[in-house]
């Protein structure tokens, strides 16, 4: 009796288990099935504000158009370089004679003893003395996120499309535009153009605005980086013509950018909003916001001043490391006075992609361009190389004498030359670049010692710019002298990358009375 009793409780409670396990499961498929709907739903939603957007915009388009001047393009005042100068370390203290006193010999006939010789005093220590800065602190804004797509976009999997491919900057990058993809402007009038807006703002591209996002987000694109890729792709499907300017314009203004279309009599151009004025590049002034024009020489355009809500302006920080293939350069020996030694490959695609970079500044003020280069990480293989020897080298020693010997590196371990002469004219790098390239100069060594010591040792560091000449400032936690200056109540000691061999603290002659210009990083 008990045993069937007991297979009768067994039977029950199985019915009872599985009766519950499909309850659960015909509640789980039930909120699957609603959430699905949600996500239905509210893309729904999306395609129709963005449906929206672009039919008001395709409105205005056909309406809209003023003719604007250009402004030049603005170049980087040249000033005459300060040449770097080498640290003449102080003549040795000489050392006491320990010389054993001989035993005492016959002594001759007494004579006037003569005065005594001075004893070697040490070299006298310099003072301290505060760098006269100027009062204004330039201040660069913190990097903004990346600018987000007018609404989400989910492509229709059903709808055909072929993949273009291109090499980005030895990266293999591909898109997806339709198969029936048949775009063509039938010319260049604004009803025209506003019937091609409405033609690329139908789902069918959708895949190809959902791809480049996706590029965007898998390489760690910046917006010139992204705008590049564009431009690229773009060309790779409709060749160097006014077909492509309209699909880069467009793949653009849905990926959040503050855009604007302009044309001449037979050529259309891509104007695009900067955060930050672009060196050698004309512009035109609208509302108040500079647009600049990509490849582009008119000094007049007709100009559609349409709009997006929430567009926003490009930033020319970069935010993270791109994320471009690996091409390693061959490894490039670099030595110390201090004896630093290290093998460093840099990738040649992240080089080259530099390279092609614009030089820019922000808030009217031109010496905020070296922020950008300075804020720019360095890649990560190249710190895996890097950083464990100069961790290494300076590993037990007082946050004096670390600094100084990564100093010392940048000092040291680098050939000075000017601009002029091997580039001709003013060009700034990277940190990335001062490891590969054979010369560097004052800017670019301050740039890569304000990388490595944030990096390695943690500390805030400044730059300071004179006319001609760009050096840099630690702030230490722990007290150590030398010329400085104060920054909201904290001390920041100067360390010039290219007073060669000069230690921690020192102002490089020539400087010492000249009014220097700070740059918070």
């Amino acid at each position: 009796m008990k045993r069937i009793l007991t297979l009768i409780g067994a039977v029950a409670l199985a019915t009872t288990l599985c009766a519950q396990s499909r309850s659960f499961e015909d509640f789980q498929a039930q909120q699957n099935a609603r959430f699905n709907q949600f996500k239905q739903d509210k893309q729904a939603e999306f395609d129709a504000f963005r449906k929206r957007q672009n039919e008001r915009y395709a409105e205005f388009m056909q309406k809209s158009w003023e003719r604007f001047n250009a402004h030049p393009a603005v170049t980087p005042k040249e000033e005459e370089p300060v040449p770097p100068v080498v640290y003449q370390e102080p003549a040795p203290v000489p050392a006491p004679d320990v010389t054993p006193t001989p035993a005492p010999a016959p002594q001759p006939a007494p004579q006037e003893d003569p005065k005594p010789s001075p004893a070697p005093q040490p070299a006298p220590e310099v003072e301290p003395k505060p760098i006269v800065v100027k009062d204004e602190v330039i201040q660069v804004p913190k990097p903004q996120p990346a600018p987000e797509p007018i609404a989400p976009v989910e492509p229709k999997k059903e709808l055909p499309h072929k993949l273009y491919a291109i090499s980005f900057y030895g990266t293999l990058v591909s898109v997806g535009f339709p198969t029936n993809d048949v775009f063509k402007l039938e010319g260049l009038s604004e009803k025209q153009l506003s019937k091609a807006w409405n033609q690329l703002s139908s789902d069918k591209y959708d895949v190809t605005l959902n791809n480049v996002l996706a590029v965007r987000n898998n390489l760690s694109l910046c917006d010139w980086g992204y705008v590049e890729m564009l431009q690229a792709i773009s060309e790779k499907r409709y060749g160097k013509t006014n077909e492509a300017v309209f699909m880069q314009a467009f793949l653009l203004s849905q990926s959040g950018y503050k855009i604007r279309l302009a044309m001449d009599e037979q050529k259309l151009y891509l104007l695009i909003a900067s955060q930050y004025s672009i060196f050698s590049m004309s512009y035109f002034m609208i509302d108040g916001t500079k647009f600049y024009a990509l490849n582009c020489k008119s000094k007049q355009l007709n100009i559609c001043n349409a709009s997006f809500d929430k567009e926003k302006s490009l930033s020319l920080q970069l935010r993270k490391e791109q994320k471009l293939d690996a091409q390693p350069t061959s490894p490039r020996k670099l030595s110390s006075k201090y004896g630093v030694t290290v093998n460093v490959s840099v990738n040649k695609n992240t080089v080259d992609f530099f390279n092609n970079y614009p030089s820019a500044y922000i808030n009217n003020d031109v010496t905020t361009r070296w922020a950008v280069y300075a804020n720019t990480p360095l890649d990560k293989s190249i710190q895996n190389a890097l950083y464990p020897v100069l961790k290494k080298s300076i590993s037990g020693l007082s946050e004096r004498d670390a600094v100084n010997k990564i100093l010392n590196f940048v000092q040291t371990a680098f050939v000075y030359e000017y601009d002029d002469k091997v580039w001709g004219g003013d060009r700034a790098f990277f940190a990335a670049e001062t490891l590969y390239y054979p010369y560097a100069d004052c800017e670019d060594r301050a740039i890569l010692f304000s990388r490595l010591i944030r990096d390695i040792m943690g500390l805030d560091v400044v730059l300071l710019y004179y006319p001609g000449h760009l050096a840099s400032a630690v702030a230490f936690t722990q007290e150590v002298k030398g010329d400085y200056l104060s920054y909201k109540n904290r001390k920041y000691i100067v360390c010039d990358p290219t007073y060669i061999g000069a230690p921690v603290g020192l102002t490089m002659p020539g400087m010492n009375n000249q009014e220097a210009q700070i740059i918070v990083l």
